[in-house]
């Protein structure tokens, strides 16, 4: 399905030869939505407005021949009026495109009080959250770019630029400038001023950000009968292989399904597990079963509800036929009202299914709370959609085209190029981490029990998303008395050196952008794996048992993912680290904060498994990291789409319980070389010296002899990276320096490569080489942004 807008400034309606040439350009463009601003019909004229053959109209205007707005919306969209003023400046109405409702704005902005117009109506606005969509077009009297959008030879004042407010409005609303984003350095016109000789874009249209990437087209049209030029836009709503199953948990409510369900899987695998087929190929078979049995079920109760709220809804119209025969009766009008709650309660119960789907970003409460909420939600997915790329020096925009070069970029990461596997042996045998006690590999290697299965069920946070099979941590939690003892022995058998089920290979990879970096570069976006819930239990209990391990075995200088180890223990200690420098002036020193390039993502597998077997972790231990981290495979989610299936031969999948643990563990070889390397001095306190601190990837390097410790410590990352697949991301590295001359400085950075810079960003606190801006770096910035939600509020 696509959809056609048309936006434009008809500078006065109330001609009929005009008005004829108006509605003739109209049809031809065979439209699905105009906007019309500037009609200056009153009123009391209104109806000459209207034409049948563009869609139903929806009219604001005013008692005098001034303003005026007019939106034509076809009637297959389902058009409803939402909100107009009584100046002829805003009206908005609400659409239907595949289910989803939509607002449509049009707007008519004055000259003059822009800014206390603006702040209305995103007042008015933040009702309207909830929308899937929303489109805001018309004459906005106002640039948003001096520079770009107004005549080269004009004055480049702040002078016709639209007010904060503005701005404001859009920010919250998470809407984008969709002629600017299709064309980001294109210099064109809407309105041209015979008395000035010059032209400005005021005419734009603004839509949620997530239109960007359906949007095929969007123009600005040539002058015809008005002085203002119309912007023309296309939508096409339905790209392929965008379709994703996922579970209604609200069908487990039900407890009549929950007994067919129960009664489905007994009688599955009472029939199945006798058989000689293997454990993990009826397990997959079981979800394939249950995933038809809940589709067939959710289809049945859909048709249930929705014939409830059409039996309730004509209950209403009947009665309130009754009362315009008998306005006085109180008895109809009590009836109307009871129906009328009994509606409310079917839409109060669908909203809420909606807030745990995601599927829309917020529900009011008929309170200012409500608003708040949604604005969050909205906030954050603000960055999830990518609308352009910059690949090769070239600006991709198209989706099909964005998608693919997200699918090469990965494709590529996660090939793993030749290695050596002598190489590997001898360096470990070197800089390998202890080998455990038997005491400890026993903890690792023991049969998987039914309790762990039901304690990892029990920590599976309910309403996440799920994997490709689309069955979530509920259908486990609500059935786990017949699911527990077939899983047990499908991760039992993997134990013993079974293979894996072929779903816990799969997976679909959501990319989402990393703070404060380009979002047009492929490079600045996270891979977070959404994984099958089954697999996630697997290695729960996996990460269950390591914890217990590695807590001995990864020294306290890294403080991730481990029991009774915290993040603030790291920022406290660098804050420590720079006040101590400060006093001690003749200590010269670095703090060096490395980044890794793709840190989790380029971790060797080989290096990763050959390191556990160096530790002695087990057989069985061994067995069922080698089924999980063997044959991968992987779909990218983009824009909501889902790609073409890939391959994925190296790295630890963001979103697997065990990937932390496993890559801090195989982090842990670097650490140690570092810690005992004598060339590599730390900074010194009484005896005891404070080389390092990690949060996972996160490295902080704390170094006195500054030149000669850097240059071993990268000496030592490259020897480590050569074997592990870790590689230094020299431009994003950064180095506070303390007590260094300039000189110095200038020969550090020459010597290593490396940037030394004023303030940096660790672990989400700003630290500066001098901590008397700390709290103005930190506390100030967030108190702004507290203040700015409270406003929201």
């Amino acid at each position: 399905m696509s959809l056609q807008l048309y936006s434009w400034n008809i500078n006065g309606a109330n001609s009929p030869e005009k008005r004829k040439k108006i509605f003739h350009i109209l049809k031809k463009e065979h439209l699905d939505i105009n906007c019309l601003q500037e009609t200056h019909v009153t009123r009391l004229h209104r109806k000459v407005l209207i034409n049948k053959r563009l869609g139903q109209e929806f009219i604001s205007s005013d008692r005098v021949k001034k303003r005026g707005v007019v939106i034509y919306a076809k009637e297959n969209l389902s058009p409803k009026l939402l909100f107009k003023d009584e100046q002829g400046r805003t009206l908005a109405i609400e659409i239907q495109t595949q289910g989803e409702k939509d607002l449509i704005v049009g707007i008519y902005a004055p000259n003059e009080g822009k800014s206390e117009f603006y702040k209305k109506l995103h007042e008015t606005l933040l009702d309207y959250l909830d929308y899937s969509n929303i489109i805001m077009m018309g004459d906005m009297n106002g640039v948003v770019s001096t520079f770009m959008d107004k005549s080269q030879n004009q004055n480049l004042t702040k002078d016709g630029r639209l007010p904060k407010t503005f701005f404001e409005l859009i920010d919250n609303m998470d809407l984008i400038d969709i002629w600017r984003t299709r064309n980001p350095l294109g210099k064109e016109g809407t309105f041209f001023s015979e008395a000035h000789l010059s032209w400005t874009r005021i005419d734009q249209i603004w839509t949620t950000r997530g239109l960007a990437p359906k949007t095929i087209r969007v123009e600005i049209c040539p002058k015809t009968c008005s002085d203002h030029n119309a912007l023309k836009m296309e939508v096409r709503f339905t790209p392929a292989g965008s379709f994703r199953w996922k579970m209604n948990d609200n069908l487990l409510r039900d407890q009549e399904i929950v007994k067919k369900a129960q009664k489905a899987l007994k009688d599955y695998f009472e029939i199945n597990l006798n058989t000689s087929v293997e454990k993990r190929t009826i397990w997959d078979a079981s979800k394939a079963v249950m995933r038809g049995f809940l589709i067939q079920q959710n289809t049945i109760k859909k048709k249930l509800w929705n014939g409830k709220k059409d039996k309730i809804l004509e209950k209403i119209r009947d009665g309130e036929k009754r009362l315009r025969s008998k306005p006085k009766s109180k008895e109809i009008l009590r009836e109307i009202k009871f129906h009328q709650s009994q509606y409310m309660k079917l839409i109060n119960q669908e909203v809420e299914w909606k807030i745990k789907q995601m599927k829309q970003r917020s529900f009011e409460l008929a309170n200012k709370c409500g608003k708040l909420l949604a604005w969050q939600l909205k906030k954050r997915q603000k960055l999830n959609y990518v609308t352009n790329l910059e690949v090769e020096g070239k600006n991709i925009q198209k989706p099909g085209e964005i998608r693919k070069c997200f699918q090469k970029y990965f494709k590529k990461l996660y090939t793993q190029g030749p290695e050596e596997v002598s190489e590997m042996d001898q360096f470990l045998k070197v800089n390998g981490l202890p080998e455990l006690s038997q005491e400890k590999r026993s903890i690792l290697n023991y049969k998987i029990t039914q309790q762990e299965i039901e304690d990892a069920i029990q920590n599976m946070q309910l309403g996440k998303s799920p994997g490709p099979d689309g069955l979530t941590s509920k259908y486990y939690r609500t059935l786990k008395d017949y699911l527990i003892q077939p899983l047990m022995e499908v991760c039992n058998q993997i134990m013993g050196g079974g293979r894996a089920p072929e779903t816990w290979k799969e997976a679909f990879i959501t990319l989402i952008p990393k703070v404060e970096t380009e979002k047009t570069q492929l490079k600045n976006y996270r891979p977070i794996s959404l994984l099958n819930v089954d697999y996630k239990i697997f290695a729960d209990i996996l990460a269950s048992r390591l914890k217990k391990v590695l807590n001995e075995v990864i020294h306290k200088d890294q403080a991730g993912f481990l029991p009774g180890r915290h993040l603030f223990d790291n920022t406290r200690n660098i804050i420590d680290i720079l006040e101590l420098l400060q006093t001690n002036i003749n200590t010269k020193a670095v703090l060096i904060f490395i980044d890794a390039e793709k840190a989790f993502d380029n971790i060797s597998w080989k290096f990763m498994k050959k390191n556990l077997e160096g530790m002695g972790v087990g057989r069985g231990f061994e067995n069922g990291i080698e089924a999980i981290y063997s044959e991968q495979k992987a779909k990218l989610i983009v824009n909501n789409v889902v790609t073409e299936e890939f391959h994925i031969e190296k790295g630890t999948r963001q979103g697997c319980p065990l990937s932390p643990l496993l890559f801090i563990s195989v982090l842990e070889v670097l650490l140690n070389m570092i810690r005992k390397d004598r060339q590599v001095q730390g900074i010194r306190v009484g005896a005891k010296q404070y080389k390092l601190k990690a949060f996972a990837d996160d490295l902080v390097l704390t170094l006195q002899e500054p030149e000669s410790s850097t240059k071993r410590v990268l000496e030592l990352i490259q020897e480590f990276g050569r074997v592990a697949g870790f590689k230094l991301n020299k431009q994003k590295t950064k180095v506070l320096a303390k007590n260094l001359t300039s000189s110095e400085t200038d020969g550090f950075q020459k010597e290593t490569e490396l940037s030394v810079v004023k303030k940096v960003k660790y672990l989400g606190v700003y630290l500066s080489a001098k901590n008397l801006n700390l709290f103005k770096d930190n506390y100030e910035k967030c108190w702004t942004e507290i203040k700015k939600d409270l406003e929201i509020w």
